[in-house]
């Protein structure tokens, strides 16, 4: 799976992202790579269109159809915790 180095990447030069998760479409800001719960591969980012817009944990198996949407962003989104107590071990992050 290409995913966490496409994820890590777009983290790396601040660039949107577009998926499906659960069957809906996202767009998201990236912020953090890592593991979660039993290891699961998971990112944290700011959605801006799919369901809402906010902070929003995605479980990496539950992804499909990501690509970079070459459109970027400037800084972490408000409310960013670089140190996500969800993470068990951060691989990448803003």
């Amino acid at each position: 799976m290409a995913y966490p180095d496409t994820i890590a990447d777009a983290i790396d030069r601040r660039k949107v992202l577009e998926f499906r998760y659960k069957n809906v479409a996202r767009r998201v800001r990236p912020h953090i790579l890592g593991r979660v719960g039993k290891g699961e591969l998971a990112v944290s980012a700011w959605q801006i269109s799919g369901t809402g817009s906010g902070w929003r944990l995605f479980h990496l198996d539950d992804i499909c159809d990501l690509r970079e949407t070459g459109e970027g962003f400037h800084g972490p989104a408000r409310g960013y915790n670089p140190d996500d107590p969800a993470f068990s071990r951060i691989i990448d992050r803003i």
